[in-house]
């Protein structure tokens, strides 16, 4: 009874591993279908066409709040553990301070949220962003007024005496801590 019991343990365990190999095996092929379409002529059409739209929105933001036309750029690479073909995205602007970062990546948000409302993307027009006490006073400002302008919210943590004073009007200001105020009331 022992042996028959045991023999029934293993057959089972038997079974669930050909079952688990079964579904990697389907998964695995589906994985190959995936990366065939990915980096298929069509696809790379497509996503050229995409890329050439979202440029147009980023190019037009960050010219408006920077004075230059900034793009998104695609390679394929291989990753350097799988060995298999990845898209890596870049923008032409590489050498940049800080602050002029953050202004990208903003401009990147700003001109995404624009871009998802002709392609009927759902998006929140809802940013929130740290660092941005790295970017010029006239950039914030000229944020500031983009975001009215478009309806956007954009909700920076900075500290005040990083803020412009353009910027320090109580209709900015929607929380103001301090070591007294907490966020949340905890000592």
């Amino acid at each position: 009874n022992e042996k028959y019991r045991l023999k029934g343990e293993y057959e089972n365990t038997i079974s669930q591993i050909n079952e688990v190999d079964s579904i990697l095996e389907t998964t695995e092929n589906e994985l190959k279908n995936i990366d065939q379409y990915l980096y298929s002529f069509d696809f790379q059409e497509k996503l050229k066409k995409q890329i050439t739209k979202f440029n147009r929105y980023f190019s037009s933001v960050s010219y408006e709040l920077y004075g230059e036309k900034y793009a998104l750029t695609y390679e394929i690479i291989n990753n350097k553990k799988t060995n298999k073909p990845v898209y890596k995205f870049s923008t032409f602007n590489s050498n940049m301070s800080s602050g002029k970062k953050q202004g990208e990546i903003l401009c990147f948000d700003l001109a995404y949220i624009m871009f998802a409302d002709e392609e009927g993307i759902s998006s929140l027009h809802f940013l929130l962003n740290d660092k941005k006490e790295l970017m010029h006073d006239n950039q914030l400002v000229k944020v500031s007024n983009f975001v009215i302008k478009k309806d956007i919210q954009l909700v920076i943590s900075i500290l005040k005496d990083k803020l412009p004073a353009d910027l320090l009007g109580k209709a900015n200001i929607i929380v103001e801590l301090s070591q007294t105020d907490k966020l949340f009331k905890i000592e």
